[in-house]
């Protein structure tokens, strides 16, 4: 078994193998899909999801679509790669590009409350109810319930509250509709007719097979009186509402809303906490699940797709309440659930713990990601490495990346970059990056993880503590919210930190899928699905469902062990109640600290691994760990991981409660070696280095593999600096970037110099076409209207020669056919396009020499205006170097040598592509000598060095040596 599985770890599958979101974001051309597959296929991925993204041009859901879809879809399983769709013009899913909101009916409703003085109130005839009581901030008391007769006199002195519903405002991001009715089976149905079964009518027999699922992204109910992504008026004072949302209330729960929704929205009598609140979220959450996910996920089923992706949001308690209710529910109808983790250094651990926690319980294998999104064009490999590593730990197996441009043309190039293809200039070498994942995974994903302890989820605390401005943004506004995401990122923290594996317990799956019973060795245990614990941790909870308290007490009476970390909620199922408190005295009590939880915890589950700082002997509380037992139950493996990308820890001990003996397999360089351990009370003990972000991956196995080395040691002899500057090579021409214009409207004077993207904001203003950006109309939406013109524009780009450069200077423009160009007053022959570069946007335009001039040149660009004509910086390519002077720029000599040092100072300020250095050869290394180049700090993405007679080495991240 170990062999067949280090054959697989030193050559990963596809399917171990990163599927970034493709964006389809242009005019799209078959033979450039098909390069750019094998683009991909170079890179170390495996496969892809076909997006549509913002600045589309080819028609959503049209017949060249289509037949775009079926050709990628054949070509990657040729390459043996995989292919999936996405099941929505940009995001979020469900409106299939604003045809489904189309109709009112379907659009996104909320229930809206307003509050207005006694004086100003009027009845209104679309008024649901009306109250009239007296307001303290939000809290109310005297609150009676007006009727159109009632008199004034009921109102007098008070404030009245008026209750309404309406229609989300509509968005140019849905192509001028709203987003939908999640909520609404109608909805959902059409819009399955709208996408999923044109994919089928077009696609056939492909999905399932060469087009293996389908992505849905960010499906949600509506915002919870937070706001988020409501261009409404007053966005906080909403909560989203059906047209069922009364009847199937009293129908749940067995009492009317209306009388009631004083108390959804507000603080009765300055209570906070209130069960009416917390029915809400439930109901919304079960009406989003019963006409959303299950239809969506039964159609998928009964036609071979996958489904994957992720709901809006995870990120926090306060999130999943503001969007979802709790996210790990929603997992239960995905095959491939996932979650969605931007920025660099977002470290929400918990996000993917909720989400493998559901897929152990659900049975699910594989769990996706969407990660790397909002990092920028800076983030280097060892941002790659950090991002993914602490995902891949906690059971990410399917990595989406965000994002892979089609093209860069027009608004397409600012859609979240970086892109993660061929415009990055590393894009050779991500194969690097792909391959260590892919190995890291696949260990990963042996065996049967040791997580004996489940931790109750505390999600539901916050939906019964809900108000107007309690959450902005998907962030908490309130103080107890606050504390209740502090609690749960201290418990996350002080169970990881001490290397302990744990799940959580949604309480709605546990009332249905929790069941009590024994191990094979009699011991009593907890069943949750296909999950078995030891253990169960009820902490930092207001509210507990009376079901769980039920669950628990059976659990106690059978001797199995029960742990409450500080104190019991005071409320069951949302109402004042002693019940947790009772429960809670039957079981073990800790105080809520790190050191008391973790000693409960010990005593409760043994610990199969730990990170022991070597000078206390306690718990390295930022490396983490999974420990999984093969089949075979004599194998185990253990990943450590230091999540932090700064302090290094060095000789930490390790412990593994395991017997036999320890190879470590690396997960870079795909090699295994002996490490040697001793047996210390029952457990492997052994030393490793961790550098910022580094981590070890181990199995222990009964008998020693046959002639495996111990990693080697190296003792420095003789250190070298190298000094610049160096010789040095350009992979490509460098580039000076025009992105200041002077402009003008017809024959009026000319206005600036402006920044390119502003000049072409107050052309827009002034001719009345909509903003360029990332919610804007849809240029295939657009497109079947027709452009309109709406003027003629004139730029001008000024730029400076301070030394004529020798050879040919280019100029790189997007859609150089659309524009008249001159330069110098001479104009250019578009027809003399030669090739792209960096991406097929930028056409290539030799300057004839002759019309260069030291001192000031200007290239003017004037053509028809209308909404698809995209303004945007030009670009100069050749052998010079470029100095600045404010938004000036001069062409100058590039430099004989450089230093490794700040390019942007060196004639190289926009330069996008590698740079190789030359450096001195060292003296040759005798026998059992090695030389090592190190990087002590780097913010290239990469490094590479050669030596003549060896294959290259990677320089991706710490200890970059």
């Amino acid at each position: 078994m170990t062999q067949e599985l280090f054959k697989e770890f030193t050559n990963p599958s596809a399917a171990w193998r990163g599927k970034p979101f493709w964006s389809w974001n242009g005019k799209l051309e078959k033979d450039e899909l098909i390069r750019q597959i094998h683009v991909m296929k170079q890179m170390g991925l495996g496969g892809y999801f076909m997006h549509s993204r913002t600045g589309l041009i080819t028609e959503y859901l049209g017949g060249e679509w289509f037949e775009l879809i079926n050709a990628c879809a054949d070509e990657g399983e040729r390459l043996g790669m995989e292919a999936w769709l996405y099941d929505e013009d940009r995001w979020p899913s469900g409106t299939a590009g604003g045809m489904v909101t189309k109709e009112p009916r379907f659009r996104l409703k909320f229930l809206r409350l307003i509050v207005k003085d006694a004086a100003d109130f009027q009845w209104d005839p679309l008024a649901i109810a009306a109250f009239a009581c007296r307001l303290d901030g939000m809290a109310y008391t005297d609150c009676v319930r007006l009727r159109k007769d009632s008199p004034a006199a009921e109102r007098e002195g008070r404030k009245v509250l008026v209750y309404k519903v309406e229609e989300m405002a509509p968005s140019s991001f849905y192509n001028g509709y709203t987003y939908v009715d999640t909520m609404n089976a109608e909805a959902t149905d059409y819009y399955i007719r709208l996408t999923h079964e044109k994919y089928k009518a077009h696609c056939g027999e492909r999905l399932g097979k060469s087009i293996r699922g389908i992505f849905t992204d960010e499906p949600h109910r509506g915002a919870l009186m937070d706001g988020f992504s409501v261009p409404n008026p007053d966005p906080q004072w909403r909560v989203p509402w059906t047209f069922k949302t009364f009847d199937q209330f009293e129908k749940t729960f067995g009492y009317d809303l209306v009388p009631r929704l004083p108390e959804l929205f507000l603080w009765p009598e300055g209570r906070k906490v209130s069960q009416v609140k917390w029915h809400y979220v439930e109901l919304c959450q079960q009406m989003f699940i019963d006409n959303f996910a299950k239809p969506y996920d039964r159609w998928c089923r009964a036609n071979n797709m996958i489904v994957t992706g992720h709901i809006l949001h995870e990120d926090s308690l306060a999130a999943q309440t503001a969007v979802s209710g709790s996210v790990m529910r929603d997992d239960e109808h995905m095959e491939a659930p996932g979650v969605d983790l931007l920025t660099e250094d977002r470290k929400t651990f918990w996000v993917v713990k909720q989400l493998t926690s559901a897929a152990r319980q659900l049975g699910r294998k594989w769990l996706l990601s969407e990660l790397y999104g909002c990092t920028g064009w800076q983030m280097p490999f060892a941002g790659h490495k950090a991002v993914g590593d602490w995902q891949t730990l906690f059971g990410i197996n399917l990595r989406c990346h965000h994002l892979s441009w089609y093209t860069m043309e027009g608004e397409a190039k600012r859609d979240y970059p970086a892109s993660i293809l061929h415009q990055s200039a590393w894009w050779p070498d991500y194969h690097f990056v792909e391959t260590y994942f892919a190995r890291l995974g696949l260990l990963l994903n042996q065996g049967l993880p040791c997580c004996d302890l489940l931790v109750v989820n505390p999600v539901e605390s916050v939906w019964c503590q809900v108000y107007p401005g309690w959450s902005r943004g998907l962030g908490a506004q309130s103080p107890d919210v606050q504390a209740l995401e502090r609690a749960y990122a201290d418990t996350f923290h002080w169970l990881a930190g001490a290397q302990v594996d744990f799940d959580y317990g949604d309480e709605e799956m546990m009332s249905r899928l929790a069941r009590v019973g024994k191990d094979a060795e009699g011991r009593p245990v907890l069943h949750v699905g296909e999950a078995v614990y030891k253990a169960v941790l009820v902490s930092g909870m207001t509210t507990i469902r009376s079901t769980t308290l039920d669950l628990l007490r059976r659990f106690r009476a059978v001797g199995g062990t029960v742990i409450y970390a500080g104190e019991p909620p005071a409320y069951v199922d949302a109402l004042t109640s002693d019940g947790a408190a009772l429960a809670a005295g039957e079981a073990i009590r800790t105080p809520f600290d790190k050191e008391s939880l973790v000693a409960a915890i010990d005593e409760a589950v043994a610990p199969v691994a730990r990170a022991l700082d070597p000078a206390t002997s306690e718990p390295l509380g930022e490396v983490f760990a999974q420990v999984r037992r093969l089949a075979e139950g004599d194998k185990t493996i253990a990943v450590f991981l230091n999540v932090n990308r700064k302090e290094w820890f060095r000789g930490a001990k390790l412990r593994l409660r395991a017997a036999g003996t320890v190879e470590e397999w690396n997960c870079l360089t795909g090699e295994r070696t002996a490490v040697p351990a001793a047996a210390v009370d029952g457990c492997l003990e052994f030393a490793a280095d961790f550098p910022p972000a580094g981590e070890h991956a181990y199995i222990v196995t009964p008998v020693a593999a046959a002639g495996l080395p111990e990693k080697p040691t190296w003792k420095s002899s003789e250190p070298v600096q190298i000094e610049g500057p160096l010789d040095y090579r350009l992979s490509e021409p460098n580039v000076c970037v025009l992105d200041y214009a002077r402009y003008r409207l017809g024959g009026e004077a000319w206005q600036g110099p402006l920044e390119i993207l502003k000049a072409d904001r107050a052309l827009r203003e002034r001719v009345g076409l909509p903003l360029r950006g990332g919610e804007m109309f849809q240029p295939w939406f657009v497109k079947q209207q027709g452009y309109e013109v709406k003027g003629h524009i004139g730029l001008e780009f000024e730029f400076m020669i301070g030394r004529m450069p020798v050879g040919p200077i280019e100029l790189a423009a997007e859609r150089p056919e659309n524009f008249v160009i001159r330069l110098n007053d001479v104009a250019l022959n578009p027809a003399t396009v030669q090739g792209w570069w960096i991406d097929k946007a930028f056409s290539r335009l030799p300057l004839p020499p002759g019309l260069l001039r030291t001192g000031r040149n200007v290239i003017e660009m004037e053509a028809d205006f209308h909404y698809g004509l995209n303004l945007e910086a030009i670009y100069l390519l050749g052998g010079f170097g470029v100095a600045l002077d404010g938004t000036r720029k001069t062409l100058v000599g590039l430099p004989h040598k450089l230093e490794i040092d700040d390019l942007t100072a060196q004639g190289l300020p926009f330069f996008s592509g590698t740079i190789t250095y030359s450096l001195p050869a060292p003296r040759r290394p005798a026998a059992g000598e090695a030389v090592f180049v190190t990087i002590p700090a780097m913010e290239a993405a990469c490094a590479k060095v050669a030596a003549p007679g060896h294959a290259p080495r990677m320089i991706g991240w710490h200890p970059y040596e």
